[in-house]
């Protein structure tokens, strides 16, 4: 029992001792985590500080940024209406401006409706009584070629007699155009025989060239058992200006056609013409725009009665309707050379 007792007597002693022991850890841990929950306390503190005062700041700069988007905003909407005025204006001044030239441009239409109107009936009224006269100075001449036993004056009379019919048709053609002004260009084809046709136009047209003492040279191949079926006033008209304007700028010099038909097919003749003379020539600059309409070259001021400057532009629309060519070759002071080439159909 003793040793019993002594056993379990140092065994309380033990764990009065571990007792001890555990007490003091833990002062010692309670002390320890007191310390932690004091120094977690002042972080807190300190984090809801920089909490409170990063709040403060943000709050202070969205302020700021409020501020200045409130500013832009108010001056989008002040320049936003000053622009809707400024555009209001200009809107206001375009269409009043739109509306006095639509004003002045249905007045100018109006005028210029009235001028056609005037020029149509002039251009009606001149064709139409110079067609009497021109009847009459046929009737005139064949009755002179009748009485008169001159070969020459016969050949003089064949030319005027030519000349008179072409002014004839150009009469008709001007009376038909003011009849109807939407009226297009087109061949009007009878039946000829060209040899003669083309030999009746150079006839007359010769002393005209003979007048500025020009040397008159043609030269000729074409068959004279050719018969084609197309417009002869036309072939008249390319002729008369192309040798017109040859004339014009040639004085005491040549003018020279070489003209030839040869047989496209069995159907169709083509009919080409070299007109060359030895006048003023054309610029290259000229050369560029010579069948433009109205345009007459820097020869305009030095050459009298120089014209509308609308013969090749018709020339070269009449080439066209022969599903033709025209050009010109020309060098200045060293004349110049207008080739023309049209299709003309046979007759059988």
């Amino acid at each position: 029992m003793r040793s019993i007792n002594n056993h379990y007597s140092k065994e309380v002693q033990k764990i009065q001792v571990n007792v001890t022991k555990n007490n003091d850890n833990n002062g010692k841990f309670y002390k320890t985590f007191n310390n932690m929950l004091i120094y977690s306390n002042d972080l807190m503190n300190i984090y809801e500080f920089a909490i409170r005062d990063s709040k403060f700041e943000l709050e202070k700069e969205l302020a700021t940024q409020n501020s200045a988007s409130n500013k832009i905003r108010i001056y989008l909407v002040l320049g936003s209406m000053v622009l809707m005025f400024i555009v209001s204006i200009l809107i206001m001044y375009l269409t009043r401006m739109a509306f006095i030239y639509e004003k002045r441009l249905n007045s100018a239409n109006q005028q210029i409706k009235e001028n056609l109107n005037f020029k149509n009936r002039i251009l009606g009224m001149l064709s139409h009584e110079l067609r009497s006269p021109l009847k009459i100075i046929g009737i005139f001449i064949k009755r002179i070629h009748k009485k008169t036993e001159d070969e020459t004056v016969k050949e003089y009379l064949k030319s005027i007699s030519f000349t008179n019919d072409t002014l004839l048709m150009q009469a008709n053609q001007i009376l038909e155009y003011t009849k109807n002004q939407q009226v297009q260009n087109k061949l009007i084809p009878v039946t000829f025989n060209l040899n003669n046709e083309i030999t009746s136009i150079l006839t007359a047209i010769e002393p005209y060239i003979e007048t500025r003492n020009n040397k008159f040279v043609i030269n000729k191949d074409i068959d004279p058992d050719i018969v084609v079926h197309s417009d002869n006033t036309k072939i008249n008209q390319i002729f008369m200006n192309i040798l017109g304007n040859a004339n014009k700028f040639t004085e005491n010099g040549q003018i020279t056609v070489n003209t030839s038909a040869k047989y496209l097919d069995e159907k169709t003749v083509t009919l080409t013409t070299e007109i060359v003379d030895t006048g003023a020539g054309i610029s290259r600059s000229d050369l560029e725009k010579i069948f433009e309409p109205y345009y007459q070259g820097v020869l305009s001021e030095d050459v009298e009665n120089l014209g509308a400057g609308l013969g090749l532009s018709l020339c070269k629309e009449i080439v066209e309707l022969y599903s033709g060519k025209i050009s010109v070759d020309s060098e200045l002071n060293e004349g110049t050379t207008v080739t023309f080439s049209i299709n003309l159909n046979i007759n059988k």
